[in-house]
């Protein structure tokens, strides 16, 4: 064997040993966390959960609020929540116009990656959208410029969805001369 097929075959052996040494640590580690996880449930604790904590802890936040988000989305729509939980903020807001707040981060949740969502929650209307890192923002919504209409084929279809969520408050006298002409 020549010399360099000597120093090739040990830089081969150090690896395996290497990778074999790691392997040892992690069964070791495997081990504590079993240890750790059995002195919790002797405790009381459920061990399921605390490893489903541990993994979500890890993950980034935005995803996980996505993720949850979607989940509360598809359990409602099968049966398993009784309300939607974007329901039950905007049934909020129509009781308690503090609740604007609530809406907001309840649309924060739902507003997919690259995204946005225009909405009038009883006040400015607010943008809400995810950067390139998934992190949702809320903004006092600023319309552009209006820009002259198209005709024919190239009609401009808006970018974002608008949504009109206004509280019930019962009509005022001023209310009542900006309908003029109107049918309720």
């Amino acid at each position: 064997m020549t010399s360099l097929a000597k120093a090739a075959a040990a830089d081969l052996k150090s690896y395996i040993e290497r990778v074999e040494r790691v392997a040892q640590e992690r069964r070791e580690l495997g081990d504590e966390i079993r240890a750790i996880l059995a002195e919790a449930k002797a405790s009381g604790f459920d061990p399921k959960a605390i490893r489903k904590i541990v993994k979500r802890r890890d993950e980034d936040p935005s995803v996980v609020q996505q993720e949850d988000a979607i989940l509360e989305q598809y359990m409602h729509a099968i049966g398993m929540i009784p309300e939607n939980p974007l329901a039950a903020a905007v049934a909020a807001l129509a009781g308690d116009g503090l609740a604007r707040d609530q809406v907001i981060e309840a649309f924060q949740k739902l507003v997919p990656m690259f995204g946005e969502i225009i909405a009038n929650v009883g006040g400015d209307p607010m943008r809400i959208w995810r950067d390139e890192t998934g992190k949702a923002y809320a903004e006092v919504y600023v319309p552009p410029k209006p820009k002259p209409e198209k005709t024919g084929r190239g009609l401009v279809r808006p970018s974002a969805v608008v949504l009109e969520l206004v509280p019930k408050s019962k009509p005022t006298a001023s209310d009542d001369n900006d309908d003029e002409g109107t049918d309720e």
